[in-house]
């Protein structure tokens, strides 16, 4: 027999890590693509915890799942709702939930404590720091759920190594704390005083046995939110996927008084911030949009589909890269489509300089292919005047440059 090289045996063990980094489940198309038709949901009680009067009381989520899978493990994405601390369920993510089962994905909807203004009247701006320091603790224990549940009862099939958090408005606050936020960033004296008084960063929610097991995880999904100081973000942490409307009155888009009762920087300045360190981050601004009526509004509908298909696009890429020898680039926003809207015959494409030609995929709501060509050049026409009226999903990518990924835009034709 001959002996095997050394090179071989290198890239041998090589591919089978990569392999094993893997999830089961990808295939291309899962993950990002809608693979079932139907979802399953079921609701835990995923920590006890303290309220904010002293008294012990227990935290649920409801747990969605497709019907019918087969995967031994799933990724997880966990979102928790908004309602500027005060108010709100964890049944307002229920949709986004049943978005993410429908792919593969295992999506969970968390209950976290809130405010308790009908007791302790309207809370000021340290009441609500405090009570966004409980909820980071309430969502460090549900990452932590699931990664118990894998080592032990396995009931949810959750894979431990692709858990991902997100939500909307004060949700999308907590997640962008939980994940930004540690002991060594400059933090002020009134909220290390808070997070030492809710039992350090890890918080007090919890089982003991749920503490034993790690609370990372691999990438946020922003949907209105913002983190009380942009610097926080460094080039070690996770990717973020946001949408925010240019507009928000709520949580300023930029940067100021969220609610009018306490300062957030906004996705914008989270998006500049993560550009300027080279962290994978794609940011979908609506444009005069406002904090609700964004996902409420049927005109703002194609705005809600492009920004699903920049997040599950990342959420997939983490899942399926094998991620440790392949250090993900930025999402590029710079290029164009024009005219858009589009009243005539034909659009064009424009790209960035140092790209010669792309290989173009229009589709449209439903999915189906409309027009594709490979080796388009800036400036070609994509014939739309044959197109019905409505919105169509343009999609590049670069055959010099296969690892530059590019934001999906939406192409709308009057």
């Amino acid at each position: 027999m001959k002996k095997i090289s050394c090179a071989l045996l290198v890239f041998c063990l090589i591919t089978c890590t990569l392999l094993d980094a893997q999830n089961q489940g990808c295939d291309g198309s899962r993950y990002k693509n809608d693979v079932f038709s139907t979802v399953t949901k079921t609701t835990v009680v995923y920590a006890p915890t303290v309220g904010h009067l002293g008294g012990a009381m227990e935290l649920s989520m409801d747990v969605y799942e497709p019907v019918g899978d087969a995967i031994a493990q799933r990724p997880v994405v966990i979102l928790a709702h908004g309602g500027s601390f005060i108010f709100g369920d964890r049944s307002m993510m229920q949709r986004w939930c049943e978005l993410l089962a429908k792919k593969g994905y295992v999506a969970a909807t968390i209950s976290y404590r809130l405010f308790p203004f009908l007791v302790l009247g309207f809370p000021d701006s340290t009441a609500i720091f405090d009570t966004a320091v409980k909820a980071v603790g309430d969502m460090r224990a549900a990452v932590r759920y699931f990664r118990e549940d894998a080592a032990t009862g396995n009931q949810f099939h959750a894979d431990p190594d692709h858990i991902f958090i997100g939500g909307y408005s004060a949700g999308a606050v907590a997640a962008l704390h939980c994940s930004y936020l540690d002991l060594n960033d400059d933090i002020p004296a009134f909220l290390q005083t808070l997070i030492a008084n809710n039992g350090g960063l890890e918080g007090v929610s919890g089982t003991a046995s749920n503490k034993t097991y790690a609370s990372t995880s691999k990438a946020i999904v922003n949907m209105s939110g913002g983190l009380y100081r942009n610097f926080w973000i460094n080039p070690t942490e996770v990717p973020i996927v946001s949408i925010h409307g240019t507009a928000d009155e709520t949580v300023p888009y930029t940067s100021g008084l969220a609610a009018g009762i306490a300062y957030l920087e906004g996705s914008a300045r989270l998006h500049t911030r993560s550009n300027e360190i080279n962290l994978w981050n794609s940011l979908h601004p609506v444009p005069g949009g406002g904090h609700t009526n964004i996902y409420d509004n049927a005109v703002y509908q194609p705005h809600i589909d492009t920004f699903w298909v920049n997040a599950t696009s990342l959420l997939e890429s983490l899942t399926c890269s094998a991620v440790a020898t392949q250090e993900p680039s930025a999402w590029e926003s710079d290029w164009s489509v024009s005219p858009n809207p589009s009243t005539g015959n034909a659009v064009q494409l424009h790209f960035p300089k140092d790209i010669s030609a792309v290989d173009v995929v229009l589709t449209n709501v439903l999915g189906q292919v409309v027009f594709q060509q490979k080796s388009f050049f800036e400036n070609s026409s994509i014939p739309v005047s044959g197109l019905k009226k409505g919105a169509y999903l343009i999609q590049l990518k670069s055959p010099e440059f296969p690892s530059r990924k590019f934001e999906a835009k939406y192409l709308m034709v009057d």
